[in-house]
């Protein structure tokens, strides 16, 4: 990575970014085969993915505040932010924990200004009441500083720069980023994240269904007009379909599928017959 001038003249001590680059070879993570859990939700707090990948498990920043600093945590202004993030830092251990947060952001940094990260936070002095908004990639040009265990992003040697408050980012994204390193994201049956996550609990007896997944399919068959001539034709179909779409998910037979889909085959549009 290209070093940088700060604006005294020194070398390497100004928050302007080198030139992005995500590239496996100049990244200094260098472990494997390493399995962490995440919140199931589209979107994770900085503190959550920080704290997920230095040690296996997610802690949102309250948690984080109230377990390693010993005091409750409410809003904090940019002063007390500038204060806590110079006292965290003076007084962390640089062991291998820091170390993997450190990487972790330089990481997510060039991630963000590339592009391949969507962070959402909000403005300092808006209203959250609003809902959070996107940090525009090229406010990563001027490296900033990741305040992860406050959730808060900022600027300190840019005046004219907002600070981002409750900072946020796309998991499926950093899902992504995270099996480029070789770390993997623990799957549960128990949610619906896109590409994680494939089955529902039912409330009878724990038992899985992915009823869900075969209506979504039928649903989009019927609509196109690819559909046999008999329900028990269409059910056969499915059962095979799930078994090589979705393998991890929980298998249903043609006789269950049909039974589901009975309401849904009955109200099925008409197909459409060219005539040409």
């Amino acid at each position: 990575m290209k070093k940088t001038l700060s604006r005294s003249g020194e070398e390497g001590k100004d928050h302007l970014a080198a030139e992005p680059s995500i590239s496996l070879k100049d990244a200094k993570l260098t472990q494997l085969d390493q399995l962490i859990e995440l919140p199931d939700r589209k979107e994770i707090t900085l503190c959550e993915a920080v704290t997920a990948f230095v040690y296996g498990k997610a802690c949102d920043s309250r948690q984080w505040n109230r377990d390693r600093l010993k005091e409750p945590v409410d809003f904090l202004g940019l002063e007390q932010i500038h204060a806590m993030t110079d006292r965290t830092e003076t007084t962390e251990p640089v062991d291998t924990s820091s170390r993997k947060a450190k990487d972790l952001l330089e990481l997510l940094h060039s991630a963000a200004y590339a592009g391949r990260i969507k962070f959402r936070a909000i403005q300092e002095g808006e209203d959250p009441a609003d809902g959070y908004k996107d940090i525009d990639p090229l406010y990563f040009y001027i490296k900033p500083v990741f305040n992860w265990p406050q959730d808060v992003i900022f600027q300190p040697e840019n005046e004219s720069s907002t600070p981002w408050y409750f900072v946020h980012l796309d998991r499926e994204q950093f899902v992504s980023l995270l099996r480029e390193i070789g770390v993997s994201v623990k799957r549960s049956p128990d949610t619906d994240v896109q590409g994680e996550r494939k089955t529902f609990r039912t409330g009878a007896a724990g038992r899985p269904t992915s009823k869900h997944l075969v209506m979504k399919e039928a649903q989009r068959r019927l609509d196109a007009g690819s559909y046999p001539e008999f329900l028990k034709t269409f059910s056969e179909e499915l059962e095979n379909w799930l078994k090589v779409a979705e393998p991890d998910a929980a298998p249903m037979t043609a006789k269950t599928i049909q039974n589901n889909l009975r309401e849904l085959w009955r109200r099925k549009p008409p197909k459409i017959i060219d005539s040409c």
